[in-house]
């Protein structure tokens, strides 16, 4: 019998949606197994299904279960997505604020890239993202 890891992505359930901290755990795991990068969503070189990624592309791939364009995008999981980007940003402004944001708007694109970021940093803001949401959230989902 497989057991899946807790933060394996889930198949997708009608009705049923990840929370963000799941998102961002998954995303976590991801950049681990498969590496992190800066500048692109995925390494544009790479082959096969799991390229390393930044940390937005790691939450694509955390929502989605595989590399996925804007188009081809489906709802239960662009919510996903997106509700874990947005608590990966609001993480972002209480511990690490800008000057990373370098447009008015805070990213998790321009903060992925900045000069001597680390893929540890990455992940281990991802997964105090999630700890924060979780602890925020306690029974409310």
């Amino acid at each position: 019998m497989d057991i899946m890891h807790p933060t394996d992505h889930q198949p997708a359930v009608t009705g049923v949606e990840q929370t963000p901290a799941q998102t961002l755990r998954g995303a976590a795991l991801y950049l681990e197994r498969h590496g992190w990068i800066q500048g692109d969503y995925y390494r544009p070189d790479a082959t096969g299904p799991f390229p390393p990624a930044c940390a937005v592309g790691a939450i694509r791939m955390a929502a989605f279960g595989s590399r996925i364009t804007d188009d081809d995008c489906i709802a239960a999981e662009m919510r996903d997505h997106a509700r874990a980007i947005d608590v990966l940003v609001d993480f972002l402004d209480l511990t690490d604020p800008p000057p990373w944001d370098t447009y008015g708007d805070p990213s998790p694109f321009t903060w992925n890239d900045v000069p001597g970021r680390t893929a540890d940093e990455v992940t281990a803001t991802m997964r105090g993202a999630a700890d924060d949401w979780d602890r925020m959230h306690r029974g409310a989902e």
